[in-house]
């Protein structure tokens, strides 16, 4: 049978208690869902009748009780518009990539809608969502994949179509809607990916017209207007932009349009000057334009106690220490594991020690959007 991803997603299946983990309730109130939404959950015994009678939740079903929670008013809306996040950081291996996909899946297993673009040519994310950059259509029978799986166009699509729609040449954009990716089906996280090709975009913002540091931002408002073909991104509750780890017009963007920048901090190595260089982009774009502010979040990652020169980092960053996570990302041998199986941590072991620390973590977005959403806020001055 043709998949529409590289991960094996018929494999993973999940008895009552993780099923509620994932969904972050009670064993109880799972039940209490299953018996109101009236949804239909396979038994084990249905393909071994010596099985006992257990629940075994698919990861569709998963994200569709998701779904009806957010159909039931059970899931408080957190803006009226998307919540904009930028993962960026001018360094790499620090956790852009697993953060912004952990991130983007716990956020649709809590219910809300996440559209997750990957703005980085080496397409972590788009390979940590089931998709390979790099396989043309031609090839996917060769792996067991459907169309589906195979990537077709990149958020460079998007915007290239944009600029030359905005450059008083008469472009009209194409509908864009088959881009965008469902690795997870029509109720998880959505997905535009990421191949070779988006480094043209680089070469197309030296044409652009107007600002360019602010397309992405015009763009979305464009598009929450309804102009942008196939996106319309007034229908998420939150978009999460994976940036490359140096400094290109793609991560200034991003960071243009966010209401919130995560900075994912490696705490085995010495990434404060990225960190210094971030603060500094951040305030420079605010000061060229004052409408943008974007809040900044520092989340350390690759944390172990046993490192010494963990300490010694935790001394350096309390100069951010207003924009520092209550929450740590362990160190741990199983996110490498992600990227060969197609598959987040979060779906692959939802009651792992990483996972639990990435869902504090998700609770602790959500509380700073909703202050956001209700208060502008600024990049920390003094962390400047």
């Amino acid at each position: 049978m043709m998949r529409s991803t590289f991960a094996l997603q018929d494999d993973v299946v999940y008895r009552l208690k993780a099923a509620a983990a994932l969904l972050n309730i009670s064993e109880n109130t799972l039940r209490n869902h299953l018996r109101d939404s009236g949804m239909e959950i396979q038994r084990a015994n249905k393909k071994n009748p010596a099985s006992p009678a257990v629940r075994l939740f698919s990861i569709a079903d998963i994200f569709r009780l998701a779904q009806w929670r957010r159909e039931q008013e059970l899931v408080k809306r957190v803006s009226s518009s998307p919540t904009i996040i930028a993962v960026d950081l001018i360094k790499g291996g620090v956790g852009k990539s697993t953060t912004a996909g952990e991130l983007g899946v716990q956020l649709s297993l809590l219910g809300y809608r996440v559209l997750m673009i990957d703005l980085d040519v080496q397409s972590n994310l788009t390979q940590l969502m089931g998709y390979e950059s790099d396989l043309t259509m031609d090839e996917a029978s060769q792996h067991d994949l459907n169309e589906d799986g195979i990537i077709t166009g990149t958020f460079s699509t998007v915007c290239t179509q944009y600029m030359e729609s905005k450059s008083g040449r008469g472009t009209r954009m194409e509908n864009v809607a088959t881009l965008i990716k469902r690795p997870f089906g029509i109720h998880g996280p959505a997905l535009i990916p990421s191949d070779t090709f988006l480094g043209d975009l680089e070469q197309a913002f030296t044409y652009a017209k107007g600002n360019r540091e602010l397309v992405f931002r015009n763009l979305f408002k464009d598009s929450a207007a309804g102009q942008v073909p196939g996106l319309n991104v007034s229908e998420f509750d939150f978009v999460i932009f994976d940036c490359p780890p140096s400094i290109s017009f793609s991560s200034t963007n991003a960071i243009a349009a966010a209401d919130l920048v995560i900075a994912p901090i490696r705490m085995d190595s010495f990434a404060v000057k990225g960190l210094s260089r971030l603060v500094s982009e951040i305030n420079g774009l605010a000061e060229r334009s004052p409408e943008v502010r974007p809040q900044l979040m520092i989340l350390p990652t690759h944390y172990s106690t046993n490192i010494t020169r963990v300490s010694r980092m935790q001394q350096q960053l309390q100069a951010y220490k207003t924009n520092l996570s209550p929450t740590v990302i362990s160190s741990s041998e199983l996110f490498p594991k992600t990227q060969e199986n197609y598959l987040p941590l979060t779906l692959q072991q939802p009651t792992a020690a990483p996972v639990g620390e990435y869902r504090l973590f998700t609770e602790f977005v959500l509380s700073v959007a909703g202050k956001l959403a209700r208060k502008p806020a600024s990049v920390n001055k003094e962390a400047a």
